[in-house]
């Protein structure tokens, strides 16, 4: 009987062991979270991209000569004063906006584009009637370009207003920007309707063939509605177009072109019969060469030109022959520039320019400007889309009018920021 009552004790002991464990036993749940992912698409871009583009420029000078204008054009020497020297002024009329759409591909990949750029010279603003409407501040815009765009893969076609082929470059300023001081002394060139293509080819180092037809130009002066009423100028009066031709081999660190300029006015002007064996058309030719490059710290630009009639184009110092002048005018130009930064914001420039036509011919036609020289340097800073830059401009000009040659200083301070 004992060893039963020990046996049912042990049974029960074990019993109560196991059931006591099983207390202690957690169960564990596992809970599946659903997550619910929701996938936003991409939003198309808009079918048509506006864009602003331009710079405010400010400028402070101070200018002993008579220059051809005052301020930001000032690009020669026109005469003299004879006291109250020099005169002090602002000028912000080279302020320049470029307005842009770009719209969806058409014709086999085409980017259509169309552009319209303005800046401020749009009138003398001392000169009636200006005057009247206080136009010294009340400042008219002026058209630059402005052009439709179609652009495929290394081809681009414009059809508009747009800069001269033999334009390459423009040497560094703050304040000739719009004129560069280059302008009557070695740059030729204006702007121009009509029909312009760029086709490129290469990668790393690229060669670009571009071509245009534009409207012949003659000058926007007297002897504009002169010649020819209802509004035709002398070039349109000849009933033939201008044509330009320029080649480009171009790197990151070089860059090399050439160009050519022809067109032809009619002297007689519209419906006008010329008398025979006379001389009645006024040809323009003219060809021009420019390079660019970049060594480092150093930056070296220019370019020349050569040829007859270069007027319509702001050569022969900005001097367009009579129409009665039967006869040509032969003249050469030529600039260079070079630049070193000191820093990364800080860089010097110096830049020398001449635009020579030649003697006899500006005798024969009746012209007085027969030489002139233009040097500028300018220390420049600039830190992000600001620059600050300290310009002095020296000009000499030769004119039949005066016994000895004219010279000019124009010391500018410019602020230019670029959005």
């Amino acid at each position: 009987m004992r060893i039963k009552a020990l046996f049912s004790l042990a049974v029960l002991g074990f019993a109560s062991l196991a059931f006591a464990q099983a207390q202690n036993v957690v169960v564990e749940e596992k809970k599946t979270e659903t997550v619910t992912v929701v996938v936003k698409e991409t939003p198309k871009p808009p079918p048509f991209v506006f864009e602003l583009h331009g710079f405010i420029s400010t400028t402070g000078f101070f200018q002993d000569a008579l220059f051809n204008a005052y301020g930001q054009n000032a690009l020669f020497v026109a005469g003299t004063y004879s006291a109250d020297k020099p005169v002090f002024g602002f000028d912000l009329r080279q302020t320049r906006l470029n307005f842009s759409v770009k719209g969806p591909q058409i014709m086999g990949g085409a980017t259509p584009k169309a552009v319209v750029e303005l800046d401020l010279f749009g009138s003398n603003e001392f000169a009636a009637p200006a005057t009247a409407a206080f136009g010294d501040v009340s400042i008219l815009p002026r058209l630059r370009v402005a052009y439709v765009e179609l652009a495929w893969a290394g081809t681009t076609l414009q059809f508009g207003q747009q800069n001269m082929l033999t334009i390459g470059t423009i040497p560094q300023s703050l304040r000739g920007i719009a004129f560069p001081m280059t302008y009557a002394a070695g740059t030729v060139g204006w702007r121009s309707p009509g029909i312009w293509g760029w086709h490129t080819f290469g990668d790393d180092t690229k060669f670009e063939l571009a071509w245009s037809v534009q409207r012949s130009q003659w000058g926007n002066g007297a002897n504009f509605a002169a010649v020819a009423g209802g509004g035709l100028n002398a070039g349109m009066a000849s009933g033939l177009p201008a044509f330009e031709a320029r080649a480009r081999l171009f790197s990151k660190v070089f860059d090399v072109w050439l160009s050519g300029h022809w067109q032809t006015v009619d002297r007689n002007g519209a419906g006008v019969v010329a008398q025979p064996n006379t001389y009645t058309d006024f040809v323009t030719t003219l060809g021009t060469v420019g390079l660019k490059l970049n060594m480092g710290p150093v930056a070296f630009a220019g370019s020349a030109w050569y040829g007859k009639n270069a007027g319509p184009l702001l050569g022969n110092i900005v001097q367009f022959a009579p129409l009665t002048y039967r006869g040509d005018i032969f003249g050469y130009g030529a600039w260079g520039q070079v630049g070193m930064n000191l820093s990364k914001a800080l860089s010097l420039w110096y830049t020398y320019g001449i635009d020579h036509p030649l003697y006899s011919n500006i005798f024969a036609s009746g012209l007085t400007r027969m030489r002139n020289q233009n040097m500028v340097g300018m220390v420049r800073w600039q830190e992000g889309a600001f620059m600050m830059g300290l310009e002095w401009f020296y000009s000499r000009t030769t004119d039949s009018r005066f016994a000895d040659p004219l010279t000019g200083n124009q010391i500018s301070l410019s602020t230019n920021y670029y959005f």
